[in-house]
């Protein structure tokens, strides 16, 4: 058997395994804690690629694989590192790092809003944020609204006014660590009124956003290792997501009244477009695409990664 089938079936596999378990709800992991890994796949990859014999590249594989076992073991600090098994009534930690009470944060939450403004049209929201679980969901009377449940600190919002567009940026306050957060829970509604433009920056993390009631003009999602659930829905004649991401779940929704175009840019994925016809160079667009009166545009850019977009 050659290393490089063993190699790349091995890193399919667990990857698929991981995401079968956690959408099952049977495993609940960090996503933050396989980014962390990412540099190992640069490690294998080396090792396949080198003009050695397959009983040499196993052995290779093999101290790899024990030396980052014995530094994991070595590291210093408390950072999570788990995979939370779910069981009626019970919940095991399998922990790498030892924990103690000092090391876990307590619970902070936070709420913020921006009123109202009529003669803001258009609505650009920003946010910047470590891993932990984001959902956009539902309308509000208020321009945005924002709560935060979890044990990273608090974040800082800043608005801004330019030519009819109300400008809104979410980040974590200076000093906060994103790297140490055991929870962060993200809830957000906007107002269905103006035109939306998104921007996210999101580390390893569980993404929900039903955008369906809103108008949305362009949305930009950068993750880590994510599962990632988008709704779209038709209030704009055009609408622009692009989506880029690592080894990641992706599952987009978009309304059967709107024609859809995916351009899939991915080095390793399995694709589920049903109704999609292939127009080549991985352009994908459903039937009568050109003659829609309303548009979607999917970019997905994407390294190991399952993804489907299904219409509703």
């Amino acid at each position: 058997m050659k290393y490089k089938h063993l190699f790349w079936g091995l890193i399919l596999i667990t990857i698929g395994l991981l995401f079968i378990l956690n959408n099952l709800g049977v495993i609940h992991f960090s996503w933050y804690s396989v980014l962390r890994l990412w540099p190992l796949i640069l490690l294998f990859w080396g090792i396949a690629i080198l003009p050695v014999k397959d009983g040499i590249k196993y052995t290779l594989l093999g101290v790899v694989l024990l030396s980052t076992i014995f530094i994991i073991n070595r590291i210093p600090d408390n950072r999570p590192w788990y995979l939370h098994f779910h069981h009626p009534g019970n919940s095991f930690y399998f922990n790498w790092d030892d924990e103690n009470e000092d090391s876990i944060s307590r619970k902070v939450d936070q709420n913020l809003s921006v009123p109202f403004d009529s003669l803001s049209l258009k609505g650009s929201l920003k946010l910047d944020a470590a891993a932990g679980t984001f959902k956009i969901k539902g309308t509000t009377n208020e321009f945005l609204t924002f709560s935060k449940s979890g044990d990273i600190g608090d974040y800082e919002m800043t608005t801004k006014d330019e030519k009819g567009k109300k400008i809104i940026t979410l980040d974590m306050k200076e000093g906060n660590s994103k790297h140490n957060s055991r929870k962060n829970e993200v809830n957000i509604s906007l107002n269905s009124k103006p035109a939306w433009n998104m921007d996210m920056s999101i580390g390893a993390a569980d993404v929900e956003f039903d955008l369906s009631e809103y108008r949305i003009d362009t949305a930009k999602f950068e993750a880590g290792a994510s599962s990632i659930d988008i709704r779209l829905g038709n209030k704009n004649p055009k609408t622009v997501l692009v989506v880029a991401a690592g080894a990641s779940s992706i599952h987009v929704e978009v309304p059967k009244t709107s024609g859809c175009q995916v351009t899939s840019e991915s080095f390793l994925a399995s694709r589920t477009l049903e109704g999609f016809e292939n127009k080549g160079n991985h352009v994908y667009q459903t039937p009568g695409f050109n003659a829609d009166t309303s548009k979607i545009y999917i970019t997905i850019k994407t390294a190991v990664s399952s993804i489907d977009v299904t219409r509703y």
